[in-house]
């Protein structure tokens, strides 16, 4: 689907909020993962762990969610082509 006008795009604070939450998510359910697979001595406890985190992430990071869309980027308006105008003279 093509993003339409009514439908806001990610922006750049959105990216790098996106990029965060994806780290710290990964990496938190990794370590308590690590931690309990640890105290357990069990690895898969330590991979599943890791694995819900990744899919947690992925639901909130992936989608194009309206909190990612807090500061859209103003462009400039376009600047008409100077050669077009050369060339109608």
């Amino acid at each position: 689907l093509a993003p339409s006008k009514d439908r806001g795009i990610m922006d750049y604070e959105g990216q790098k909020l996106a990029e965060i939450l994806f780290y710290w998510i990964i990496l938190s359910f990794g370590a308590v993962g690590w931690v309990i697979g640890y105290i357990q001595q069990d690895f898969v406890v330590v991979f599943y762990a890791w694995l819900v985190g990744v899919t947690l992430s992925v639901i909130i990071c992936v989608p194009d969610w309206p909190f990612y869309n807090r500061h859209p980027v103003k462009w400039l308006e376009s600047v008409p082509d100077r050669r077009q105008s050369s060339t109608a003279k």
